[in-house]
């Protein structure tokens, strides 16, 4: 729409501008506080492109509405209008035109841009403003259109090449993959579009409602009849110790294919010419992937690997059970379930990390392998084959010191550590399987200690001890409601999917997964003829946990943290027990490491590892991701290591070897709205309405080939809890009442949303609730009338969840940076449904305008906007709040004499001994610290030291009067070497976990008219 032009409204008496002490410039601090999304009135659109000739032919259209004067009800008569072939050019930049009595000015502006022109071509209403918004709406146009096309023998050129620059060598990389992917026309008000035949552009032209599928990325396959093929079959794998020449040869096979694609990239790096230095420097690294690929086969291949072999055999079968195991689940038998592949990608990760993760002292060792692939990729396979195979190698090498913790997987949030957990259990499941003498026995494996995995998540999820068990599994007992009750976290059996609890009280305990076993609580399934009817390998229980240390440890990484309050935690590191240290690391999600929590998290994880490094080798760390930008810096400052990523990009935007855009253009469709003179809430309603009726009109369609399921859910994501609860007001009685209204006006399927089936989804939610709130959502409307009808969600939908049924969003604002609009978008369309995701952009905001206004461009080449994230673990701000919680658990888990909780007074820097191996403790730490940021190396050395110092002084103080200096109290008048935040008292100021970096402040609100009885300032 376009709108008269407003008069300058009259000051207001009495008031006055207030200017802030800001130079001229400074657009950020004017345009801090812009106008109301309401107030947003704009009476000109305009489109901007680069011509090669100095004309262009331009089509203009819209409509006006006059009202209908009769003794009905109010009506509006629509005009269309339209003028084509308008030729604009350096001697005739304007035309000015009349609609009825509107006029109406096109108009342009040229500028030299190299040997051609920099246009940009504007309409523009010119009509002056009543006052009144009714009496404005017939000197209004409506569905305005502009489109541009190049004078004959013209050609419209790309747009915006020489501002580019390079901040980096992979802003360079990443400019050179995309070269491809170009831009010819920016929007003003309006979103840019344009039409092409091959390289030629036809048209440029505004869109109001711009929509862009972004296809969805598929893996490539090999022939089935080649042998490469015959590498990516499990049962296959399988083989490699029996049958080893055969298997090797596939293998071979496999990495030739990829070798040859490498060569191929190789062969085009001259014709870059100038650019030949940046396409060189990407394929050097896919070259690299090769490399360590055939190291990883010929290790298989080495007669003295026997074991290796083994192993690999051992980890492909037992990933070969799993992921049988879901076919198996929904009723196809064990004879005709589908033979299990490993997607090219996920074997090549497998081969490629091979070498460095069994061979401690490879030169790899140190190195990060990152799995970076696109959401729903299946990069969780890939990690958890890897640790399969170390898992089983661990234990044939070593014996019985190969038990304990091998793996430590880390989330950075428990309802991923949640959802992740059922997948890493059903492998354990198939390992322990494998180990027992049933039918699935493998007599390679039943020798081994028994297999297990162990959930270790937030303060306040699980239960700590065996007291909190019991009295959870009490609680769960006596609950009307269990499902809602259960504080174990395990909703089913990882295995057969059988529910452990009941959705109702019962007294049959048989339908409870959970029963006490002396003082334990066992973990079994309730299905009677599952293979885990008598227990699950599973544990939830800190304090089981520390006794028996699993061999997968699923752990949030905040909960690490606890290590500078329970020495006993220790175990799971591999400290004073008879078994090895954990060998791997898996980082998942590794971009949501940023900011605060990975500044802070990368503090614990320089003492971490040094703790897993007392065995006298490190552990191998891998990650995964699906957007990252810097990622060497990313991790060097988390880890203090270098990176490689996986797989390593080709010379062609988003393809590599192992994947590329889906061939037949299917995916994700992105629709852009940015309502003009429409409150926010308004816009949320007008948005949110049309796409609550996607369901019944599809179903009522009998051809569209969806049932009404397929769009049921609607998740409403935003940026802030504020937005969130503004739509949370709106989406019973507002939408409601527009679905009503558009039903009877456009005779469509009326649907409402059911209050009872509005789902908050955000860290406000307890720990209890997630787990409810997921199977909630993974409720169909086919099978059940308790489907969620719409999520109110948060950020917290964006770090991994996976709910396949979603497929319809509105995102309510755009996000602050694109790997969040990435991540959150990818949450809809995973299951066979195709997402939808309409952003609705706010006018009154410079940020989302311009994602509008450039739509088309933004989303064709989506990760190439993705922004690099920061970790600055060693500064003065991190080390203030970070650090003595890190020393104390440094020493704590390294002097024995300083690991109870009454021997913090133990500490004596006058003992030369002590001072000896605390001078050696924090040498290395202070070294990792130079291996992540050097130049805060000697600082952060002087900050040990003032900390071991005030530790010393007060531990001497303790001595002389004889009293114990406690590192935590369990009463308030006990002295104590840390306090936790809202602590009184002397003491390092510590937190429980790693995102407990400010205290609460509880605020009480007062009723206006109470007398306040204190306070410094009454009134």
């Amino acid at each position: 729409m376009l709108f008269p032009s407003e008069s300058i409204d009259p000051p207001v008496e009495g008031s006055s501008d207030v200017e802030a002490d800001v130079p001229e410039g400074d657009v950020d601090e004017e345009g801090a506080t812009g106008p109301l999304a309401e107030d947003w009135r704009p009476s000109s659109v305009a489109i901007s492109f680069v011509t090669d000739r100095p004309e262009v032919r331009c089509s203009v259209t819209g409509g006006t509405y006059k009202r209908v004067e009769d003794d009905g009800p109010p009506r509006w008569a629509r005009t269309e209008f339209s003028f084509s072939d308008l030729e604009l050019s350096t001697s005739q930049k304007m035309h000015q035109l009349l609609v009825g009595e509107l006029p109406l000015e096109i108009g342009s502006r040229w500028r030299h841009y190299g040997s051609g022109f920099l246009v940009t071509v504007h309409v523009r209403l010119r009509t002056k403003s009543t006052g009144d918004d009714r009496l404005d709406v017939p000197l209004m146009v409506f569905q305005q259109g502009l489109s541009v096309a190049p004078a004959v023998g013209g050609s419209i050129l790309e747009y915006d090449t020489t501002r580019a620059f390079d901040v980096d060598s992979e802003s360079a990389e990443i400019r050179l993959r995309y070269r491809n992917r170009k831009v010819y026309a920016v929007g003003h008000g309006m979103a840019a579009d344009w039409d092409t035949s091959g390289d030629t552009v036809n048209r440029i032209f505004l869109d109001p409602v711009p929509a862009f599928v972004v296809p969805g990325i598929e893996t490539i396959g090999f022939v089935p009849s080649a042998p490469e093929s015959d590498a990516l079959r499990l049962i296959e794998l399988a083989r490699i110790d029996t049958d080893t020449d055969r298997v090797l040869a596939t293998l071979d096979a496999f990495v030739a294919a990829f070798s040859d694609w490498v060569t191929n990239q190789e062969s085009r790096v001259p014709g870059f010419g100038p650019e030949s230095a940046v396409a060189a420097r990407i394929v050097s690294r896919s070259r690299t992937a090769v490399d360590r690929m055939s190291e990883g086969v010929d290790l298989l291949r080495d007669s003295g690997q026997g074991q290796l072999r083994t192993a690999f055999a051992l980890g492909m079968a037992a990933m070969r059970l799993q992921m049988r195991q879901p076919f198996i689940q929904r009723g196809t038998s064990p004879e005709s379930a589908p033979e299990p592949q490993w997607r090219p990608f996920q074997l090549g990760f497998i081969l490629v990390s091979l070498a460095s993760t069994i061979d401690e002292q490879h030169a790899d060792r140190q190195l990060v392998d990152l799995i970076w692939f696109p959401t729903g990729g299946g990069k969780t396979e890939a990690y958890l084959g890897l640790a399969a195979i170390e898992i089983f190698h661990r234990r044939l090498v070593h014996g019985v010191s190969g038990g304990g913790t091998a793996v430590i997987t880390r989330y950075t949030l428990r309802l991923l550590t949640s959802q992740q957990f059922q997948r890493a259990a059903s492998l354990i499941c198939a390992m322990e399987l494998m180990r027992r003498t049933d039918r699935l026995a493998d007599p390679r494996v039943n020798r081994m200690a028994p297999f297990s995995i162990g959930l270790w998540v937030g303060n306040e999820v699980t239960p700590r001890d065996r007291r909190e068990a019991k009295a959870a599994l009490e609680r769960l007992h006596k609950a009307a409601r269990p499902e809602e009750a259960n504080q174990f976290q395990i909703e089913s059996c990882p295995w057969c999917r059988a529910p452990l609890v009941p959705e109702g009280k019962t007294n049959d305990a048989g339908r409870y997964g959970f029963r006490l076993s002396g003082n334990d609580v066992v973990i079994h399934c309730t299905d009677k003829s599952c293979e885990f009817a008598d227990a699950l390998p599973v544990a939830v229980v800190d304090e089981e946990l520390y006794a028996d240390p699993p061999t997968i440890l699923l752990a949030t990484v905040d909960k690490f943290a606890r290590l500078q309050f329970r020495p006993d935690a220790g175990t799971l590191l591999g400290l004073n027990t008879i078994y090895r240290q954990p060998s791997l690391i898996i980082q998942d999600e590794l971009h949501l490491l940023s900011g605060p929590l990975g500044t802070t998290v990368a503090v614990f994880d320089a003492v971490i590892q040094l703790l897993l490094s007392r065995g006298g080798s490190s552990p191998k760390i891998v990650a995964s991701t699906a957007t990252i930008r810097a990622s060497d810096e990313q991790v060097r400052g988390l880890y203090g290591r270098l990176v490689a990523l996986y797989p390593p990009a080709g010379l062609d935007d988003d393809r590599t070897f192992f994947s590329r855009p889906d061939v037949s253009g299917e995916g994700r469709v992105y629709i852009g709205v940015m309502p003009q003179s429409l409150s926010q809430v308004s816009a949320v309603v007008a948005a949110a309405s049309p796409l609550l009726e996607i369901p019944e009109v599809l179903a009522a369609q009998p051809g569209s080939g969806a049932t009404r399921d397929s769009y049921w859910t609607a998740v409403m994501y935003h940026n802030s809890l504020r937005e969130l609860g503004r739509t949370g007001t709106l989406v019973v009685d507002d939408i409601n009442g527009r679905l009503e209204s558009r039903s009877e006006r456009l005779r469509l399927p009326l649907r409402r949303v059911r209050a009872d089936k509005v789902l908050e989804l955000t860290s406000r939610r307890g720990p209890e609730e997630l787990p409810n709130d997921l199977r909630d959502l993974a409720r169909s409307i086919e099978t059940s009338d308790q489907a969620i009808d719409v999520v109110l969600s948060s950020n917290m939908l964006s770090v991994g969840i996976d709910i396949p049924r979603l497929a319809l969003m509105l995102m309510v604002g755009q996000p602050k940076t694109t790997a969040e609009y990435i991540q959150a978008t990818s949450r809809v369309g995973r299951g066979e449904n195709l997402g939808i995701v309409t952003t609705l952009f706010r006018s009154n905001r410079a940020r989302d305008r311009s994602h509008f206004e450039t739509f088309r461009s933004y989303h064709d080449a989506l990760y190439r906007s993705v922004e690099p994230t920061s970790v600055t673990p060693w500064s003065i701000a991190s080390r203030d709040r970070s650090l003595a919680g890190s020393l104390v658990a440094l020493l704590r888990h390294s002097i024995s004499a300083l690991a109870d909780n009454d021997s913090a007074g133990a500490l004596d820097l006058d003992n030369a001994q002590m001072r000896s191996k605390i001078e050696h403790l924090t040498a290395e730490l202070v070294e990792v610290v130079g291996r992540s940021e050097v130049i805060e190396a000697d600082e952060t050395a002087e900050s040990l030291w003032i900390l071991l110092r005030e530790w010393d002084r007060r531990a001497r103080i303790a001595r002389h009067a004889g009293e114990p200096l406690r590192y935590d109290r369990s009463k308030s008048d006990q002295e104590s070497l840390l306090k936790r935040f809202g602590q009184t008292g002397e003491g390092f100021l510590v937190a429980d976990s790693m995102r407990s970096v400010e205290p609460n402040v509880a605020v009480e609100v007062v009723e206006p008219k109470e007398v306040v009885t204190s306070g410094a300032n009454q009134a």
